[in-house]
């Protein structure tokens, strides 16, 4: 098979010639891991994890965006949604924190509408294409924070579940005018992929560690018409809706489920997503991706360890289809590289 069969033949829960694999890391373990191998390309890295997902996404054309240093000395950058961050570098990386947030103080519909949202027009999607082009036979990914995760950034949080409570129909508005630019910036992905995007993968973290964020009647309310659109929206271009969700989100599984979600991504070692748990209710109606611990096991657990928990996942999810292998977030600059190497040269057969 190759990784784009593979790929496709998990999502539709077909029995593939081995699990299929992704790879996600920040940075500077990137950058790490090519000077450890002597490597000079990224698709090299690629090939060595044998990776069957290659990202691809469109190149920004639009309007200049600012970047200065605050009185700190710290580099700050503007999004193309409008959000400031602030880049704070720490003993392990550095990290970008919010800090400018255009939503804040919105109180009405009229509110929400005067503010400037992105134009899918600010894009040239043709660089879609050409990552296709280059990966004839691997699955090609896409997507980016979804309606939920990109309010976080436009609004501090608090605000956002306040106007929830207070004032929904502001609060549906803000997730209406995102929804209204995603569709039509994932519509004109698909259109320059020519149908040879597989994936499509919007952020929305609706959990904590120990629970989800809000109830699952208020995901309903707020939520639910826009996953469906989206999914939708995947399923006409012949690709399949992943839908990325840190925290403990077992209570929507359900509901991700109903909505046309072929994938849920990642398995976090939360209450709820117990891997025999997932295997005894879910294991052919929905696919998992990742589950291989990156706060207790990959940063601190040996080599073995870390063998052990793949085949574990491979065993209980992977036999029939319906798995996809890595970490259950990006590798951070605290997991060793013998781990990394543990996670990919496992064996995956079925």
């Amino acid at each position: 098979m190759t990784s784009k069969e593979r790929v496709r033949a998990v999502m539709e829960h077909r029995k593939p010639d081995r699990v299929p694999a992704a790879f996600e890391a920040v940075g500077s373990v990137t950058e790490k891991l090519l000077k450890h191998y002597g490597f000079t390309d990224y698709s090299q890295l690629l090939e060595k994890y044998e990776i069957d997902i290659v990202t691809a996404g469109p190149e920004y054309i639009g309007p200049e965006l600012k970047t200065y240093l605050n009185e700190k000395g710290e580099r700050v950058e503007q999004s193309w949604w409008g959000f400031e961050t602030t880049m704070h570098t720490t003993a392990i990386d550095t990290y970008g924190t919010t800090t400018y947030f255009p939503l804040n103080g919105v109180e009405t519909v009229e509110d929400v509408d005067a503010v400037m949202f992105p134009d899918p027009d600010w894009f040239d999607y043709s660089s879609v294409r050409k990552v296709c082009d280059s990966n004839p036979d691997k699955a090609i990914i896409v997507g980016h924070e979804g309606p939920f995760q990109m309010v976080t950034f436009l609004i501090e949080m608090d605000q956002f579940f306040m106007l929830m409570l207070d004032e929904p129909d502001t609060a549906k508005r803000i997730l209406e005018r995102m929804n209204e630019f995603e569709m039509e910036y994932y519509r004109r992905i698909f259109e320059a992929g020519e149908g040879r995007v597989d994936v499509l993968r919007p952020h929305d973290d609706y959990g904590t560690q120990i629970s989800l964020l809000f109830s699952v009647d208020m995901w309903r309310e707020f939520y639910r018409e826009n996953t469906i659109k989206l999914a939708d929206l995947a399923h006409k271009y012949g690709a399949f809706y992943q839908q990325h969700s840190c925290g403990a989100v077992a209570p929507l599984i359900p509901e991700f489920i109903a909505c046309g979600v072929d994938a849920l991504e990642p398995v976090q070692k939360v209450q709820g997503l117990e891997v025999e748990r997932l295997a005894k209710l879910y294991k052919d109606k929905i696919l998992f991706h990742g589950g291989i611990d990156t706060q207790g096991l990959l940063p601190y657990g040996k080599p073995e360890e870390v063998r052990a928990e793949v085949r574990k996942f491979i065993d209980l999810l992977g036999k029939d289809g319906g798995y996809m292998l890595m970490a259950s977030q990006g590798f951070e600059g605290d997991v060793p590289i013998e781990n990394i190497e543990a996670v990919y040269m496992t064996d995956r057969s079925i």
